[in-house]
């Protein structure tokens, strides 16, 4: 079983790199639910898709796991991501930035399955980190 978790996981990291996102979709249950760092959760095939889809117009990344451990049902990853925004508008009290914010982080992620689909995808990282590096501050 860890196995099959191991590669679904993996298969899901090579659809966001390659931003197949009807391949990515393809991997969640039909009432499944994405959460990301200050996003609202996406539920739902049709939302997710839209959520993926609306990131990749926005931003440039590429994404590499360090660690994945799988427990019961549950994959946890360790990773870092590089890109850079295409659109940047970001709207902090007494900045506005423009496009084009490059920068590299480190996330968690977690995915519960259900059979061989994801039913919740949460990923974690340092928000604040992210706005200084956009920002170039």
């Amino acid at each position: 079983m860890p196995a099959d978790l191991r590669r679904l996981v993996h298969g899901h990291l090579a659809a966001l790199n390659a931003r197949d996102v009807e391949r990515l979709v393809s991997f969640y249950a039909a009432g499944a639910i994405l959460e990301f760092p200050a996003s609202p959760a996406a539920r739902g095939a049709e939302r997710i898709h839209r959520a993926f889809s609306a990131f990749f117009a926005q931003w440039e990344e590429s994404s590499e796991y360090r660690s994945v451990v799988i427990a019961g049902r549950t994959a946890a990853v360790e990773g870092t991501s590089v890109g850079r925004h295409r659109t940047l508008q970001l709207r902090i009290p007494g900045r506005v930035a423009g496009g084009g914010g490059q920068y590299r982080h480190d996330f968690a992620a977690f995915f519960e399955f259900r059979g061989n689909k994801i039913v919740r995808h949460r990923v974690y990282y340092d928000a604040r980190e992210l706005v200084k590096q956009l920002l170039g501050t």
